[in-house]
């Protein structure tokens, strides 16, 4: 049976965003990096993560579009 596992999500500040979650929704922090730009949190059966616009910049060699309000998908 295949199960969804993860997912990621790219934003520009990982600590504000997790605050967020766990006060909307009540979900715990699984980890946060030392550097404050990566986390995860406990929602049940899938890992929710989260990490830098930066860091995913950093590590994704071909780049990315990073969606925003003013810019059509």
């Amino acid at each position: 049976m295949i199960k969804f596992a993860y997912t990621i999500l790219y934003v520009q500040d990982v600590t504000k965003t997790i605050k967020f979650y766990e006060n909307a929704f009540g979900f715990s922090s699984k980890f946060m990096s030392p550097e404050n730009d990566y986390a995860e949190l406990l929602v049940g059966e899938t890992t929710l993560s989260f990490v830098s616009i930066s860091l995913a910049e950093s590590n994704l060699k071909d780049g990315f579009i990073e969606s925003k309000l003013m810019n059509k998908p």
